[in-house]
């Protein structure tokens, strides 16, 4: 290998560790095929899920993009006759020429996509492997084959690619569990501020600036946490174990949990509860219930009469009677204790709807 080729295979390299994001990779990668001598760089992905398999190709890592729908779908049908994407994972730089002579890879079904494409030349290297899933990087040519120094810079360039390829999933896998996160959480009802050591507010999900304004009204600065929440988050970082914050006003309760303080970061998790019964609306959503049921059903929970009910609600304790006997029936329980017990649950347990 030249020195020239070298200290670019080195500059690339220096490229690709800096990458974690998609664009950076696929920035990176826009000097490979003019290193190795390729026309096309392209990456085939094998995801199995449920006794499943799915193929795709991976944009980010295809320099240019020329795989039109025909030449992917031929290549798709026939991904286990590649005699590199299909075999056991090899740390080398192959290509099908080292399985297969040349009349036996035109013979091939998969062969259809290269010829479509007008490709002779192609290497192969194995960027991830496991249960889950294969992922292939391969260099093309259209007009020979490719020789012994393009597999060496091919596999100096190996580590590297893996290595960049590994972040840049991980990074996808980290932002898919942190919508899930922020999904499950908007679903509870809570939201997460992230705070640095200082007490300043450096990133803030759907929802956690109003809930704060609501609580601490008026605080200055705006992008900075309440003092009284920046002095809990402090004592609770000293000591580990402290209780959670809690602030109630006019039947609404307010809890703040410490779920990180490593390092600069601290992480809030906030909920608003309501404390007591639930409101008609909350229960409605909540329940299989229609919204007069709903009505009857907190007033269930506070205790009342049937005669109570029909007082407060303007309708007969006859027709009381059949809503309670239709809550029961779709709640699913035997008696009245039991569905004041549905309502108190979901009082205690509720979170506020944000406004």
């Amino acid at each position: 290998m030249a020195a020239a080729e070298l200290r670019a295979a080195f500059a690339l390299a220096a490229d690709l560790a800096a990458c974690g994001r998609p664009e950076e990779l696929e920035a990176a990668l826009v000097g490979l095929p003019s290193l190795v001598g390729a026309a096309y760089v392209g990456a085939g992905e094998l995801r199995r899920s449920g006794g499943e398999e799915a193929i795709g190709v991976l944009p980010q890592v295809t320099q240019p993009y020329v795989f039109d729908a025909d030449a992917l779908a031929d290549w798709a049908a026939h991904h286990h006759q590649h005699p590199v994407f299909a075999r056991l994972p090899d740390a080398r730089v192959l290509g099908p020429s080292d399985f297969l002579s040349a009349r036996e890879w035109r013979k091939l079904g998969i062969y259809s996509a290269y010829r479509r494409l007008g490709l002779r030349g192609e290497l192969s290297l194995h960027l991830a492997w496991d249960a889950r899933r294969t992922a292939v990087l391969t260099v093309h040519r259209i007009d020979r084959d490719f020789g012994e120094r393009e597999r060496e810079l091919l596999e100096t360039l190996a580590p590297h690619l893996r290595a960049a390829y590994a972040r840049l999933e991980q990074g996808q896998e980290a932002e898919r569990w942190r919508a899930a996160l922020e999904r499950g959480l908007g679903h509870a009802g809570a939201c997460v501020v992230m705070a640095d050591a200082e007490g300043s507010i450096v990133a803030a999900d759907a929802g956690a600036e109003e809930v704060l304004g609501r609580w601490f009204g008026g605080r200055a600065p705006a992008d900075a946490l309440p003092p009284a929440l920046a002095a809990w988050v402090e004592a609770s970082r000293r000591a580990p174990g402290a209780p959670r914050f809690v602030r109630a006003l006019e039947g609404r309760r307010l809890e703040v949990l410490l779920a990180s303080a490593d390092g600069e970061e601290r992480l809030l998790v906030l909920r608003e509860r309501r404390v007591g019964p639930p409101d008609p609306a909350e229960l409605a959503a909540a329940l299989p219930l229609t919204r007069r049921q709903a009505e009857v059903l907190a007033l269930v929970g506070e205790g009342r009469s049937d005669a109570e009910i029909a007082h407060r609600l303007g309708i007969s304790v006859r027709t009381v009677g059949h809503h309670v006997e239709h809550i029961l029936d779709r709640l699913g329980v035997s008696n009245r204790t039991a569905a004041a017990g549905v309502v108190h649950a979901h009082g205690q347990n509720s979170p506020l709807r944000p406004g």
